[in-house]
């Protein structure tokens, strides 16, 4: 469950790190789907922000304002006003 999760970001920040962008972006995306069906809100909320800056760092500001905002929402529901407000 969680486990699947978490091995998604990992997984997705190892490829960005090295430089393997589509592999990033459908593990960043299988990362928030697998967070949204067992509704960790705060796990979608991280997973949502992480996105956010892997598309800003790759050029997709578009892209990354949609990761962001999903990253605020998920935050603010979660109660984490106050990570919320940093984004």
């Amino acid at each position: 469950l969680c486990c699947d999760l978490e091995a998604f970001l990992l997984q997705a920040e190892e490829q960005f790190s090295q430089m393997d962008f589509v592999a990033a972006g459908v593990l960043y995306e299988a990362a928030i789907l697998s967070s949204k069906r067992h509704k960790f809100l705060n796990e979608e909320a991280l997973a949502n922000e992480l996105a956010g800056y892997f598309y800003l760092d790759t050029g997709k500001k578009m892209k990354s304002i949609h990761y962001f905002s999903q990253a605020l929402q998920k935050y603010t529901e979660w109660g984490a006003l106050a990570k919320a407000s940093t984004l």
